[in-house]
């Protein structure tokens, strides 16, 4: 399926594959993207986005996403359709980055493979109706590999600008993706050791150190107090292995199962020593990081194009193992042997050459289709919830919720109450409330927040005793439930 040369697939026919793909791409991210109900991050997003000012967006490390956000509400508005929109646009300009990141590493029939992964994978899906920073990470991850490999190749000092340019972006997008800058430092010291010439070394100095001066900031302790506070380790902190479940649920179990093994089944070239060095590096430094700090396999996400044309090359590999095996077989003599291989020397060559890329693509549209489906978008019905509560609410409700942000967004003319009154002592928030007078509340009671917290399932015996359950609005998506219950207390 892939060896089919240029000759016979000239550019025009190339860009019009590619631009199938795109399209089909494109459908997919537009295809409900107002129906899907924000969820908390982004919440905080379009909430920060709608009060960035120019004094503001100076201090915030990593603006980029706020900003774009921020004129995505100025064309479209403010509903999820128009926080959206732009997210979406750059989610679909993603798909032909892949495809030339691809077509420059190794050719392009891996670059149409890979971008078809792209665009038909419900991770870049999810996160490109997002009203977010993931899908920018993405976007100048790639553009970011694609000029710095393509520097070196050329020992061009225009495309190391470039690529440091990307790279600052991709860092302004979100702040932990600078662990990209110790994966592209492994390749530079391996494209030293194989040509150390002036020029390469001053193109490696003009990307790196401006990322070295940085560094030296954390003998200042303010600055280190800064990096290492906040989070840290608490209930929500991630496992090694969970991130890297994370990343190969993401990507799919076949593509991350291809794409592991397609290092094993080529030859180490640079392009593939650059892939490695590109999604490996990072994810190491990751699961080191995990036992410091709350860090989630999802911020890797920018380094997913890695796994997607691995697996393009692994299904090119597979093709030409095919071809060697048809050719050590094909009979040497004449007659009636031969003819009969003639007319069936295409048949292996078809179908193991189709099967696995169509096994690929297969997987990752019914990942689609349960995203449409079945899993709301990959995300809970706080909307929903909220139409519930507005359909019954009297003017003295009040509303009790693990996330009293989505309260202020959705329903603002009642008072939002954090859960945590709840948890921290029951008995407290009962006699509280009846001082109060006995005001009606709302419990919203998230699955997936409350999993974590109210693990013992103290707080929600205690609301299912006490109140009334008007609606259960389900979802299940990515191993989660991500169901709402709403409760009447009154």
């Amino acid at each position: 399926m892939l060896k089919f040369s240029t000759k016979h697939c000239p550019k025009k026919m190339q860009m019009m594959l590619l631009s199938g793909v795109v399209l089909f791409g494109a459908v997919l991210r537009f295809w409900n993207l107002e129906q899907w109900s924000f969820w908390i991050d982004e919440v905080f997003t379009v909430r920060d986005a709608q009060n960035l000012s120019f004094d503001s967006w100076r201090v915030i490390p990593n603006p980029i996403p706020y900003l774009a956000v921020k004129l995505s509400i100025l064309i479209g508005g403010s509903s999820e359709w128009g926080s959206r929109l732009i997210p979406c646009l750059i989610g679909i300009i993603s798909i032909p980055a892949v495809f030339g990141l691809g077509r420059t590493l190794f050719n392009w029939q891996i670059g149409l493979l890979s971008s078809a992964f792209v665009a038909c994978s419900s991770w870049h899906l999810f996160w490109a109706q997002n009203a977010r920073y993931p899908v920018f990470t993405f976007f100048f991850g790639v553009l970011t590999a694609w000029f710095f490999y393509t520097s070196l190749e050329r020992d061009s000092t225009l495309l190391t600008i470039g690529a440091l340019v990307c790279c600052l972006c991709l860092i302004l997008s979100h702040t932990l993706a600078v662990v990209i800058v110790p994966g592209l430092a492994a390749y530079a010291v391996i494209c030293l050791l194989e040509r150390s010439e002036r020029k390469r070394w001053l193109n490696l100095l003009v990307f790196f150190i401006p990322f070295a001066i940085p560094v030296l900031a954390l003998a200042l302790p303010d600055v280190r107090g800064y990096l290492f506070s906040g989070w840290g380790r608490n209930v929500w902190q991630r496992s090694p292995l969970y991130i890297v479940l994370t990343l190969v649920q993401g990507v799919s179990i076949p593509i991350a199962v291809t794409a592991f093994f397609a290092p094993l089944t080529t030859r180490f070239n640079r392009a593939t020593l650059f892939l490695l060095c590109y999604g490996g590096v990072p994810l190491i430094l990751f699961l080191i990081a995990s036992q410091l700090q709350n860090v989630a396999g999802y911020y890797l996400f920018w380094t997913t194009p890695a796994y997607f044309i691995l697996a393009g090359v692994a299904c090119e590999r597979i093709c030409e193992k095919t071809q060697e095996s048809r050719a050590q077989l094909a009979p040497t003599g004449k007659g009636v042997c031969e003819r009969i291989w003639k007319a069936t020397e295409m048949k292996p060559r078809n179908t193991l050459g189709i099967l696995v890329p169509c096994v690929l693509l297969v997987t990752l549209l019914s990942q689609d289709y349960l995203y449409f489906k079945i899993e709301n978008g990959g995300r809970p019905k706080w909307r929903e919830a909220f139409e519930v509560v507005k359909a019954e609410k009297i003017s003295t409700d009040k509303v009790v919720l693990s996330e009293p942000e989505m309260g202020r967004y959705y329903l603002s003319e009642l008072t939002s109450i954090y859960i945590g009154g709840l948890l921290e002592d029951s008995a407290a928030f009962e006699r509280a409330w009846e001082i109060s007078g006995k005001d009606r509340l709302w419990f919203l009671v998230d699955v997936a927040s409350f999993n974590v917290f109210d693990a013992d399932v103290k707080v929600r015996n205690w609301i299912r005793q006490r109140g009334r359950m008007v609606k259960t609005l389900p979802a299940f998506s990515r191993a989660k439930d991500r169901t709402i219950h709403v409760y009447l207390l009154e």
